[in-house]
């Protein structure tokens, strides 16, 4: 069920990561990761969702209990998630839920990976967990 296919990279932050589960019938069969980059800042590392129950809004629930959990802490001000650029199903899930591109890393499973990932980079987003105060202002 791991999302990430290198151990040595899970082990990085495994120990720091805040893990959600997701059960079903008695198991877990879905995980997210949740770790503090930053005193403000906040990145999902992992979501995986066992391969016989993918396909059934698993991941959305837990990408959405993750944003929750960081809108409801204050000292969280952006929630960050990065992803393969060809995973484009995880790129609709994460823009669909509130987040916006911001940086591609195009070295970066060559740089972090023994294994060869064919991808071009890492796409990183980010959601802003301050609320945005809109002035409504009427004309004369």
């Amino acid at each position: 069920m791991a999302a990430d296919p290198s151990w040595d990279q899970i082990r990085t932050y495994l120990s720091t990561a805040t893990c959600y589960g997701y059960q079903q019938d008695g198991q877990v069969v879905g995980a997210i990761l949740l770790t503090n980059e930053r005193p403000e800042i906040r990145e999902i590392k992992s979501i995986a969702v066992a391969p016989t129950y993918q396909h059934q809004g698993i991941a959305k629930a837990l990408l959405n209990a993750a944003i929750a959990v960081c809108r409801q802490d204050p000292t969280c001000r952006e929630l960050q998630i990065g992803t393969g650029n060809s995973s484009l199903r995880q790129l609709a899930i994460y823009q669909r839920a509130g987040f916006e591109l911001v940086d591609i890393w195009v070295d970066y499973f060559v740089d972090n990976y023994p294994a060869p990932i064919y991808e071009n980079g890492m796409v990183r987003l980010r959601q802003s967990m301050i609320e945005e105060v809109t002035t409504h202002v009427e004309s004369e």
